[in-house]
């Protein structure tokens, strides 16, 4: 069992052999200094496992604390790793405290979806079809986190299959009686309540930048193929992007290290050169050039949003940027239907065994529904709306000539609608762009409502996309903002 003299006496060893006896003996006072751990940056949390200022066993039971006291409210969890976040977080510290140290994410307590097959843990995608479903393997990216030394601390909650806009039951830490959006809706909620420090998630058309906004934290959805899906159950296999979400940018630049890269496993995986992300945030972006869209497309948004979105333009401008704006090519006007037509084919394809042996066993959800929808499409429709993507795709690249990056509003203030005309989400899903939600500010009405503002890069292009933000985020300081709860 851990807590008492033992643990007291092993977390002092820890400290004593890299600070000193006389310093760890002094453990009271250097708890009272931590404050709360589970709001450190990933970044301030590494810096302190790594000079043994703080071990690993420390911080997982200081963040399995945090979970046990915030998560009957937010239900971000469908499954707590807590024995075997103990014996990661054990292990861990046995290694740093042998020289072994692996690099920022050892011993810092990580989260993924529960899309991500974990071997001997359950993995359900939040459906009965799938209840009882242990892996026996890992997803590359569980293997890459696991191989940084990070410590896996549960499996977070999604509307079933990644399908909708929901939580499932999991609420929103700014407000728990607002939606957090979806499908990446328990990493969003985790985070923003403080329950661990990076997460995994999933984008088919909004899944990580949604939730990520009206959660207050960031959301990168990578260029498709820059993160391996093998063994991430999927929704629609060409438009799935796998990505990283923590709460500041420069944690978010820190996991891409470890999740980017080539993958023989994934034939969808990009095998092209992977950068420090981490190097690229502090070049600034004077003469940075920002496109954003014009005042038709955006113009019923919430006007908290867009004020938000205004406010954020010249911040950029302030700090150097060039902006200008741009018009959307004439397809996106029919690109909605085409990606629906993709996304609910490819998913009647990959629930075929499903609906032929367990369709009784769906949830009351949309799934069953838009999976039978799609097994409908004919071979011909599904073709034009793919060729209506790739011309899509090739205009969009045409209009990326003129800029580096392009900034859009990202959200509402949670649960309010939109009337505009952009879905600043899903067209970037279909031409694979990297994309990023990072907080904006705070809603008036409703009041206290995280609002974003969505950073897209060309393709291979994070370096830039985490540039911009890093450099809102210094000018801003929205992140170091917390909820409530």
């Amino acid at each position: 069992m851990e807590g008492g003299i033992a643990m007291n006496v092993s977390r002092r060893g820890f400290l004593a052999g890299s600070i000193g006896i006389a310093l760890a003996d002094q453990l009271p006072s250097i708890h009272a200094a931590t404050g709360e751990l589970h709001y450190l940056t990933l970044r301030d949390a590494a810096a302190r496992i790594r000079s043994k200022a703080l071990s690993p066993v420390e911080l997982t039971q200081a963040i399995l604390a945090r979970i046990d006291h915030v998560e009957p409210k937010v239900h971000a969890f469908i499954t707590i790793t807590r024995e075997h976040a103990v014996d990661a977080a054990r292990a861990a510290e046995r290694e740093i405290a042998a020289g072994r140290y692996r690099g920022p994410l050892h011993g810092i307590p990580v989260a993924v979806k529960d899309t991500h097959y974990t071997k001997g843990i359950k993995t359900t995608c939040a459906s009965p079809v799938l209840a009882d479903f242990v892996p026996s393997f890992d997803a590359t990216v569980v293997t890459k986190l696991k191989n940084a030394g990070a410590i896996l601390i549960g499996k977070t909650n999604l509307p079933e299959f990644s399908s909708g806009s929901s939580g499932n039951g999991t609420n929103n830490p700014w407000n728990l009686a607002k939606p957090t959006g979806g499908s990446s809706a328990g990493n969003a909620a985790g985070l923003g309540a403080g329950m661990f420090f990076g997460a995994s998630g999933g984008d088919t058309g909004a899944s990580i930048r949604g939730p990520a906004a009206l959660c207050g934290v960031v959301g990168l959805k990578p260029t498709y193929g820059r993160v391996s899906g093998y063994g991430v159950m999927k929704l629609s296999w060409s438009v799935d992007h796998v990505g990283p979400m923590t709460r500041t940018v420069e944690d978010n630049a820190i996991m891409l290290d470890v999740l980017a890269g080539h993958d023989p496993e994934d034939w969808a995986s990009a095998d092209v050169p992977v950068p420090d992300y981490t190097r690229a945030l502090r070049r600034g972006v004077r003469s940075l050039r920002i496109g954003i869209p014009k005042g038709p497309m955006i113009e019923g948004f919430h006007a908290d949003e867009l004020k938000a979105f205004d406010q954020a333009v010249r911040v950029f401008q302030k700090l150097g940027a060039r902006v200008s704006e741009f018009d959307f090519p004439p397809t996106l006007a029919v690109m909605g239907d085409a990606h629906n037509i993709i996304r609910i084919c490819e998913a009647a394809s990959y629930h075929e065994p499903f609906l032929a042996n367990k369709a009784e066993l769906y949830g009351p959800s949309m799934v069953r529904r838009d999976v039978e929808a799609g097994s409908l499409i004919t071979a011909g429709q599904y073709l034009r709306a793919q060729k209506v993507r790739k011309i899509f795709v090739k205009q969009m690249l045409a209009i990326f000539n003129g800029f580096d990056v392009m900034i859009t509003p990202e959200s509402v203030p949670a649960g309010e609608p939109t009337r505009a005309a952009l879905n600043p989400h899903s067209p970037f899903n279909d031409t694979g762009f990297p994309g990023m939600a990072v907080p904006a500010g705070f809603s008036t009405s409703p009041p206290g409502l995280p609002l974003s503002i969505q950073i897209v890069g060309k393709p291979f292009d994070e370096e830039t996309v985490y540039a911009a933000g890093y450099a809102y985020e210094a000018e801003t300081r929205f992140h170091e903002q917390r909820p409530p709860l």
